[in-house]
């Protein structure tokens, strides 16, 4: 019981930290403590943590991608690389629907919390054109920014997917995260991008048109080349984001490049990461709560609703989703069943942790999206329990499919 209300009291903290403006890294840092401290682990067994958390090569790799990432996104910004991909995307693409869904897509590319407040402004301002509401509009930039860590095997969620688990394909996740992506693309298009008025923007110069593609291919590389080096060449994500790195060089030429990295170190979107291992960490070495998700993960009368339910509470009462996975894989791991099944299950909790980040009142997106359109959050979730109910239906559906196929 002491486990049980020691975790409970800890995952609370998280939400009091962040009304106290205390960054997200450094709130689930001190959950992870708290968590221990209240669950009574002794000495040897926070030390062997600590050690795994720390020393583990594996995690110090995925330690170095976030790292990137972080650097990466700021130099996008910084450089004002987005600015320029924006303006080619739209000299190439004619559909304001499409432009629509397409921006805050692309600032998804960059694995930054908060990243929606890039593509809002743009959001705004073609929405104001086609008489969408502020809600709209928020629910639009925030469904859409949030693509790309369901096929992105350099996501957050995927360096703990992979740290964890690492016997599951990444990118055989990856293709059935996509099976999702789509549901979830097409709902937010009948429920949201279907209102837009006046969908067509005017017709782009054919004389524009390649010059466009091409330069919108080139100014985007440093989001897809480490993928590509990876899948024809088998490089490490740690080392292929140093090519990413090299291509935002390249593209801009600056001489203070080496300077302006080393100031777009950010040590806050580290502390996110370290924290969700060391909570995972601690809970392993909490027998009861261990034993009681091996007990509900073990019966195949209960293993769906078990998964569900925690990876949906850990994501919404963190507003972070690899905590979600933290806590789920590590037990889905240890089960007696087949690879795929175990495929399908850690595709599972990939989606519904997602699902309680992406309404969780924590999500840094979804608070610095309503702050910019001063709307409330209430008002919000007036708008979004559609989508939400909408989604559930179709992820049941999918699993019922899917469970067939991968036995």
């Amino acid at each position: 019981m002491r486990e049980f209300i020691s975790v409970i009291v800890a995952f609370l903290s998280i939400p009091l930290l962040n009304k106290k403006n205390i960054p997200i890294g450094i709130a689930i840092c001190f959950c992870a403590i708290l968590m221990a401290f209240l669950g009574g682990l002794g000495f040897m067994d926070i030390k062997d943590v600590f050690i795994d958390t720390f020393f583990d090569i594996a995690k110090v790799q995925r330690y170095l991608i976030l790292i990137e990432i972080g650097i990466l996104g700021v130099l996008f910004s910084k450089y004002n690389v987005i600015d320029d991909v924006i303006r080619y995307s739209t000299q190439v693409i004619r559909s304001r629907r499409m432009v629509l869904m397409f921006i805050p897509a692309l600032v998804g590319l960059l694995s930054i919390p908060g990243g929606a407040i890039i593509s809002i402004p743009f959001i705004d301002r073609l929405g104001k054109e086609s008489d969408l509401t502020n809600n709209q509009k928020a629910i639009i930039n925030l469904i859409y920014r949030h693509i790309a860590m369901h096929i992105m095997p350099y996501s957050t969620g995927f360096l703990v997917v992979t740290s964890l688990a690492p016997q599951i394909s990444t990118y055989k996740l990856i293709g059935l995260n996509s099976i999702f992506v789509i549901e979830y693309l097409v709902l937010g298009y009948f429920l949201y991008i279907s209102k837009v008025r006046d969908s067509k923007t005017l017709p782009p110069d054919p004389k524009l048109i390649m010059p466009s593609l091409l330069k919108l291919f080139i100014y985007t590389s440093p989001v897809y080349l480490a993928v590509l080096l990876n899948i024809f060449f088998k490089i490490p994500f740690y080392i292929g984001m140093l090519a990413n790195l090299l291509m935002i060089f390249l593209i801009r030429r600056k001489n203070s490049f080496l300077i302006d990295v080393i100031k777009a170190f950010n040590i806050r979107v580290l502390l996110a990461l370290i924290g969700v291992y060391l909570i995972q960490g601690v809970i392993s070495k909490m027998g009861s709560i261990t034993e009681l998700l091996i007990l509900i993960f073990n019966n195949p009368q209960t293993i769906m609703v078990g998964i569900i339910v925690t990876a949906f509470f850990f994501g919404i009462t963190t507003g972070f989703q690899p905590t979600a996975l933290g806590v789920v894989l590590p037990i889905l791991t240890t089960l007696p069943i087949s690879e795929n099944r175990l495929l399908l299950y850690s595709h599972y909790t990939f989606v519904w942790s997602f699902i309680g980040y992406f309404f969780s009142p924590l999500h840094l997106c979804q608070l610095f999206t309503c702050e910019y359109l001063n709307i409330s959050t209430m008002d919000l979730y007036k708008d979004y329990w559609k989508f939400f109910l909408y989604l559930v239906i179709v992820l049941t559906m999918s699993y019922l499919f899917m469970a067939m196929w991968l036995k």
